[in-house]
């Protein structure tokens, strides 16, 4: 109880700590650039792609330039009587709002079928009989010796009182010409602003020049779109208010575009190529039907502008990392926010980090109550949730919940629980570690640590490996050392030992004197536990042939190995005050006693049929005999380790051969035959203690066959 009550007055500090560092950071410039990247990647792969209606592009592209150059000779900038014959067709087809992203700061040229003064009356004309026209102003941070005087009446005049924190005020800038003061139904400024990494994500709409009010053309076209005739401002909401349209400004006064898809032709406005507009007119006039239809236009809010590349006029904003976005289509974009309501706003910031606090608290409990692969799943999750949360509500309600500050949250919250778990728990640890790795295999303490709950009464059963050793000649080797020499010469022994079952993943469960007993897949489950056991047992057959030098004596190290395979209960078995990590079962007991049986083979090894089932294609096993067991009914077939198959050895494969071909006539009962196989077997390899126990025991049955039972099996009986 105690525990489980400070994990969570940890697991709230952490969550806590977490979110305050998170947003103190998420202010700095760095994480605000990250985070409005994040909206970027939000816009360009997560937005909805749709066609709008209210606004039509005409673009003055390369293929209008190249039209104009071929059909009449005319080289941009185009005579201004041009820009009167799209007013003029326009006009026709019954336009709300034209708006031209095209700056008139200076008279037309005289050229050779026209003087510039008359272009420019054809221009004025056809924009004081369509009524709302909006010419580009470009407000001017330098000042000029030529400043201009501001413009102060207008076709249409629409009342607008501000507050300054929403307004742009600037020392000078570029108007159209005086002829077109009247002609015009209002200004609109075509300034650019970009974030500090060079991205279009926040406009002002409003500037002002020595007292005159110029709007940003996209909010000048909305209000001549929705007839306005003031403009004021709501500071309780921090809104633009005309009509009954309201405009949402952040606290500096400007506007959050929200971008609809990429720019330019197919994708958000319908495009029309000036070429086409021309084409249309010159139909009109001729009486014939216009490849671009009046309906097209009927109704809409008309930009024009250039997109052609080297007209200079192309912006960057999010999509321009796809395709380059034309400047006229912000003022489009701007227009369909305004008059479509599409306006992006942000999740509050104080119910964000109280939510983050839950999730984050949450998680803190998770690196504390389960293992670290678990807590790692269930943190990814947690860390792909606010990129999640984010686009779900961007694209339900085109609001942004903050993602950098999220993941840097969820990023310390983690880092934190990892630190204080080391210094808290990982020492605790590390101090079991210290005083358990005396008395127990390293794995069976990484387990203990990292499951502590694993410490008490009881097991459970699994399939495994046991080994079983034993020193030959040990009582006799003991004769000739006192106590402390013993003690020593077993110390040096048992490090080749460990070495051998470390060496091959084993456990070491316990000594026996001058034997060991070591299981293989468990505490750590293996499926190869015969395998590596029967490795061990090659290894200890290698150790045979070293000597330890003592006392004027070279002392051989031969060990005999007993091993069997099957399924035992392993676990913490002992008292209440003392336990030990062992195994118990037959199979267990079963190992113990074929050590034992070496002795009367002579051999170094010996398996099981169990054991066997397992390796038999992977080692060479000679096979010795059948065996009765005490408290198993059924004979046991038992097995010698003499090699690895992918280390073949002719001679050795001669031996098992003929062992084999002895051993069938031996179980045939054809006792003469057999001791005569065996005899040559015997020629072989004459130190074969196999070959020369069955020699022996042929002679015995050849004068007494009764010593073997009805089911043929010699009279040895282990106990």
């Amino acid at each position: 109880m105690k525990s489980g009550y400070r994990k969570i007055c940890v697991s709230l500090a952490i969550a806590s700590a977490s979110v305050l560092l998170a947003f103190l950071l998420a202010r700095s410039h760095l994480i605000e650039r990250w985070e409005n990247q994040a909206r970027d990647v939000i816009y360009r792969d997560f937005q909805t792609k749709r066609l709008l209606d209210d606004v039509v592009i005409i673009s003055i592209d390369q293929n209008s330039l190249d039209f104009m150059q071929k059909v009449s000779y005319t080289l941009w900038p185009w005579p201004r009587d041009l820009y009167g014959a799209f007013l003029e067709y326009l006009n026709y087809c019954e336009a709300k709002v034209v708006a031209f992203d095209i700056i008139f700061a200076s008279p037309d040229i005289d050229r050779l079928n026209m003087q510039a003064e008359f272009a420019d009356s054809m221009f004025a004309y056809q924009m004081r009989a369509n009524g709302n026209v909006i010419l580009a102003t470009q407000m001017e941070d330098a000042t000029r010796t030529d400043t201009p005087e501001p413009f102060t009446r207008f076709n249409r005049n629409i009342d607008i009182q501000l507050p300054d924190e929403v307004i742009r005020n600037y020392p000078s800038a570029t108007l159209p010409i005086r002829r077109f003061e009247k002609a015009m139904a209002y200004p609109g400024s075509v300034n650019f602003f970009t974030d500090d990494d060079g991205i279009c994500r926040n406009l002002p709409l409003v500037f002002k020049y020595r007292d005159t009010f110029y709007p940003y053309m996209a909010l000048s076209a909305a209000m001549l779109y929705e007839d306005a005739d003031e403009l004021r401002f709501d500071d309780t909401r921090s809104e633009l208010v005309f009509k009954n349209r309201k405009v949402p400004l952040h606290k500096d006064g400007t506007f959050g575009v929200y971008w609809y898809g990429p720019g330019g032709p197919g994708h958000t406005f319908h495009y029309v190529s000036a070429a086409q507009l021309i084409n249309s007119y010159l139909q009109w006039m001729q009486g014939e039907t216009p490849e671009i239809p009046p309906a097209v236009f009927r109704g809409k809010a008309v930009f024009i502008g250039a997109t052609a590349a080297g007209l200079l006029d192309l912006k960057t904003t999010p999509f321009s990392p796809i395709e380059p976005y034309p400047g006229v289509e912000i003022y489009a974009t701007l227009f369909s926010n305004i008059i479509r309501g599409d306006f992006v706003s942000d999740f509050p910031i104080a119910a964000w980090m109280a939510i983050s606090l839950v999730f984050l608290f949450v998680l803190a409990l998770v690196w504390q109550n389960f293992h670290i692969w678990q807590s790692a799943a269930i943190s990814l999750i947690f860390f792909f949730l606010p990129l999640l949360t984010t686009v779900l509500y961007f694209q339900k309600g085109q609001t942004f919940t903050p993602v950098v500050f999220s993941e840097l949250a969820v990023i310390f919250t983690i880092i934190s629980v990892l630190v204080i778990n080391y210094l808290t728990e990982g020492r605790q640890k590390r101090l079991v570690k210290k005083v358990f790795n005396r008395y127990l295999h390293p794995t069976v303490v990484e387990a203990l640590t990292e499951n502590p709950e694993k410490i008490e009464m009881g097991g459970k059963e699994i399939e495994a490996t046991v080994l079983f050793t034993d020193l030959q000649g040990f009582t006799g080797i003991s004769e000739h050392f006192t106590p402390p020499e013993i003690v020593l010469f077993l110390n040096s022994y048992f490090d080749k030992v460990e070495q051998i079952i470390f060496d091959n993943n084993g456990m070491l469960d316990k000594y026996t004197g001058d034997g060991i007993m070591a299981i293989f897949g468990a505490p750590i489950e293996a499926p190869d536990h015969a395998i590596r056991t029967c490795n061990a047992a090659l290894d200890f057959k290698k150790l045979s042939s070293l000597k330890i030098e003592a006392k004027n004596l070279s002392i051989p190290l031969i060990t005999r190995v007993g091993i069997n395979s099957g399924n035992f209960v392993v676990g913490n078995i002992g008292s209440t005050t003392r336990m030990d990590y062992t195994a118990i079962g037959d199979t267990v007991n079963l190992s113990a006693r074929l050590e034992g049986v070496n002795k009367i083979y002579g051999t170094q090894n010996i398996i099981s049929e169990t054991t066997f089932a397992f390796v038999k294609d992977l080692f060479e096993c000679r096979e010795l005999d059948f065996i009765r067991v005490k408290g198993r009914a059924k004979p046991l077939r038992i097995y010698s380790v003499v090699g690895r198959k992918d280390d073949p050895n002719k001679e050795l494969q001669e031996l098992l051969l003929q062992h084999h071909e002895a051993l069938q006539l031996y179980r045939n009962k054809q006792y003469d035959k057999a001791q005569a196989a065996f005899s040559r077997l015997l020629l072989l390899d004459p130190e074969d203690p196999v070959g020369r126990v069955f020699q022996d025991r042929c002679a015995k049955l050849i004068v007494n066959p009764d010593l073997v039972d009805e089911k043929g099996i010699f009279n040895i009986t282990q106990k």
